[in-house]
């Protein structure tokens, strides 16, 4: 899957979604831990970027000054070859003659001219003061030079061709008649490295292009899953603390049983029971221990906090503070806290 096709499309959030899975049942330290990692990698990456960028300037300033090098050194050689050859001129060495059919001034549009001129001159016979020939005389000119061409077309084509040939038949002597010095054979050589490290600084430049390009990418994808965390670290935060109140609860149910067989035990006249809450006479075996202060609220399982009740009042009490419990069952609370006083209680 291309790089490109990631960002801002559904594939790209497909992609996230994948990377995220192994966190879901990360403990919250296990985040804390992962999250470090990840923001020492987006620190690194923002390092790479920077290094990268850096080599990225150097190589440009290298290849403008092999440039620099490069043009001095071609200037010195085209210099002496030019030399050679003005020497080589000298010597009788000339350049053919280019046709020059093209040219303006040219045997075959004089003739065209004076033809254009004498039809003109014919044509215009009767017209007043010479307008007639003013008027003729370019149209004659070029329908004259059209016809030429035409008919001359082939002609043209030979001779150009020849001179091609001649020309490079010249070329090819000026060519073998050139000696290189030594200096020239030295920038040959240094103008053969120029271009090798100028390749060579081409490729890093393009090299840390695609660095940072990667790198940018990989920083994206860890923000995206970093700016997930929050929501990992919540939910991990909850289920750890929900895990600790169960167990705490289940070891407080255990502390609980052995409150109870305390509490029963103090119960000198068990025939005689009644419940500090509701002060109904009831079954002091089918009692139950209620946390006055409960468990979630922070009350401890101790004999000071813990209290028999009946199994009515305490199914209604659940986890309620007394006080909201004697409101809700319109038990007077003053009384209550004195009753359980008595007993003990810390209310």
């Amino acid at each position: 899957m291309a790089r490109s096709n990631y960002y801002n499309n559904q594939k790209f959030n497909e992609y996230i979604q994948s990377r995220l899975k192994k966190y879901h049942d990360y403990t919250y330290q296990k985040l804390t831990e992962e999250e470090d990692v990840l923001k020492k990698k987006i620190k690194k990456g923002f390092e790479i970027i920077k290094t990268s960028e850096q080599s990225i300037k150097e190589s440009r300033e290298i290849g403008t000054e092999l440039s620099e090098n490069k043009k001095s050194v071609e200037n010195g050689n085209a210099k002496e070859e030019s030399e050679q050859r003005d020497k080589a001129k000298i010597n009788g060495n000339t350049p053919p003659i280019r046709p020059n059919n093209e040219t303006i001034i040219n045997g075959r549009n004089v003739t065209c001219f004076l033809l254009a001129g004498f039809t003109a001159a014919a044509a215009s016979q009767g017209i007043t003061e010479g307008i007639g020939f003013i008027l003729f005389i370019p149209a004659f000119f070029f329908l004259f030079k059209v016809i030429a061409y035409w008919l001359l077309k082939s002609q043209d084509e030979r001779e150009l061709d020849r001179y091609y040939e001649e020309y490079k038949e010249y070329e090819r002597k000026l060519t073998s008649k050139f000696i290189p010095s030594l200096k020239y054979q030295k920038n040959k050589k240094t103008l053969e490295k120029i271009n090798n490290l100028l390749v060579e600084a081409k490729e890093l430049a393009s090299n840390d292009y695609k660095i940072i390009k990667d790198k940018k990418f990989e920083i994206l994808i860890l923000k995206k899953i970093l700016f997930a965390f929050k929501r990992f670290k919540k939910r991990a935060s909850d289920r750890e603390r929900t895990a600790k109140i169960n167990a705490f609860e289940n070891k407080n149910r255990s502390g609980s049983q052995n409150i109870k067989e305390k509490l029963l035990k103090a119960v000198r006249v068990k025939s005689k029971w009644i419940c500090p809450y509701c002060i109904n006479s009831s079954d002091v075996n089918a009692a139950e221990a209620d946390h006055i202060h409960p468990v979630n609220k922070g009350g401890l399982t101790t004999l000071q906090n813990m209290v028999l009740i009946c199994k009515k009042c305490n199914s209604k009490k659940t986890n309620s503070m007394l006080r909201v419990f004697c409101k809700k069952q319109s038990y007077d609370y003053n009384e209550v806290c004195e009753r359980l006083e008595k007993l003990g209680k810390d209310v």
